[in-house]
């Protein structure tokens, strides 16, 4: 064995495939699991539109991933996630469908 004997394979065409491949699993389960504000508009601001998946390489290999709120005026799927007190004090609790997605893709 060499030193550093992983990274040829990491950077290879077949490992591209399989992180696109994962990537793209994923990011269909957080669009699907996406909580909508309404069933009949088609809002530019809805979650499942500003989710996307992101495959580059760097010096380790390729890395896959699955970002929210690229556009800088969506800020709210994380309030979405996690949960959130309006100004009443009344506490929102969170559909954790980023959390959902990420389980349903795990392999075990």
């Amino acid at each position: 064995m060499q030193r550093n004997w992983e990274q040829p394979i990491l950077r290879s065409p077949q490992t591209r495939d399989l992180v696109t491949g994962a990537t793209a699993e994923i990011t269909a389960y957080a669009i699907k699991g996406a909580p909508r504000r309404s069933p009949t508009k088609d809002n530019w601001n809805q979650l499942k539109k500003n989710i996307h998946a992101y495959v580059e390489v760097d010096t380790h290999g390729w890395r896959g991933n699955v970002v929210t709120e690229d556009e800088s005026h969506v800020r709210h799927a994380i309030r979405q996630e996690l949960g959130w007190k309006d100004r009443k004090g009344r506490r929102h609790p969170g559909r954790r469908f980023l959390k959902a997605a990420l389980l349903k893709a795990r392999i075990e």
